[in-house]
């Protein structure tokens, strides 16, 4: 893993970008953006796009709900080459019992792009856009690094929801 000094190193040689950084020992701090969405139906299916309703967090803040899913993103914008990047969330924010994303804390090779976070929280939580809410580490990447990530979210903005029925879409178009 990259420590302050290896981070700031990569980010003068253009292997990492993040715009706002705010480098750490060993990480870079990412905060909230200001908008969430949440999903706008009774269920979900993985094969079918689900719509979803827009959220803009106000300066004095949004309560979350309990054991609903929120789709946030971070504010920075970031660019990796070389490197595996890794979101993880706060402690502070994990002692009030809100996660910041549930599985995909893994980034690519080659991303560009904000980070959507899936948050979700114990007992209804308040939030602020531009609070802190995570750490990006970074881990030498093994292998060929030529392999860039350019997939279904790459160069995101706004928080995305999920794109796996994109691939059923897909594997059904492959099959007629």
């Amino acid at each position: 893993m990259l420590n302050s000094n290896s981070i700031k190193k990569e980010i003068e040689d253009k292997n990492i970008y993040v715009d706002n950084s705010c480098i750490g020992d060993n990480f870079i701090n990412v905060t909230l953006g200001n908008t969430l969405k949440v999903y706008d139906t009774p269920f979900l299916d993985v094969k079918n796009s689900s719509p979803t309703k827009t959220i803009t967090i106000p300066e004095d803040g949004y309560v979350l709900e309990p054991n609903k899913l929120y789709l946030g993103r971070t504010n920075e914008w970031t660019e990796t080459y070389g490197f595996v990047p890794m979101l993880g969330g706060l402690d502070e924010l994990a002692t009030l019992g809100m996660e910041i994303h549930i599985t995909a804390g893994f980034g690519d090779n080659g991303f560009e792009g904000t980070w959507t976070l899936e948050i979700i929280c114990a007992l209804p939580t308040k939030v602020y856009p531009g609070m802190q809410v995570g750490r990006l580490y970074y881990y030498p990447l093994i292998g060929d690094s030529n392999i860039e990530y350019r997939g279904k979210y790459f160069r995101q903005v706004d928080p995305v929801e999920s794109r796996l029925s994109d691939e059923y879409s897909l594997s059904r178009k492959k099959e007629n």
